[in-house]
């Protein structure tokens, strides 16, 4: 989901917006964030660290489209609250996640690859961003992406969380 955060700020100058507004939307969708963070955490304390991973993934991946749909400041502000929110909700259960499922011993070296991956993807997602806007002349297929991807990992989730599930733990109960 590293979109909004490498190309919010071309976007919504494309879009009309000055340099600094733009600025500002992304500071507010980051500043947003903080308090989805800790959010995040307390929903994971009452349903559970996967069905928080699950929640925050499908809340990026259903709303990361909707900036391409902004014109004004005050669209993008409003939006930027909303999907900033649960922006950084992600990386808040995925390191719980990981640690609730992850042997004391391996702990480290399992939170090192998903760690690996998480950034190698933040990565591909900010040089997908700008190939896909030199390829095209528009943020379409790069917003677009980032919902593929979200999708492929909301499998994975799902799949992870299927595999818990099977060993007989309940998916609420699950921490």
């Amino acid at each position: 989901m590293s979109v909004p955060l490498m190309h919010l700020v071309p976007l919504a100058q494309e879009r009309g917006l000055t340099a600094t507004d733009a600025g500002g939307v992304l500071f507010l969708m980051l500043v947003v964030a903080i308090a989805g963070r800790a959010a995040f955490g307390q929903i994971a304390d009452m349903i559970g660290t996967l069905p928080t991973w699950i929640l925050a993934s499908g809340w990026q991946t259903l709303l990361v489209f909707g900036f391409t749909m902004m014109d004004g400041l005050r669209d993008f502000y409003i939006y930027a609250v909303i999907y900033g929110f649960g922006y950084a909700g992600v990386m808040t259960a995925i390191l719980v996640t990981v640690r609730n499922l992850s042997a004391p011993a391996r702990r480290a070296s399992s939170m090192g690859v998903v760690l690996a991956f998480g950034y190698m993807g933040h990565a591909l997602g900010g040089w997908q961003g700008g190939f896909f806007y030199d390829l095209t002349g528009a943020y379409t297929w790069t917003y677009a992406n980032a919902v593929i991807s979200g999708i492929i990992n909301l499998a994975i989730v799902g799949a992870l969380w299927w595999t818990v599930t099977r060993r007989g733990q309940p998916f609420f109960a699950w921490r």
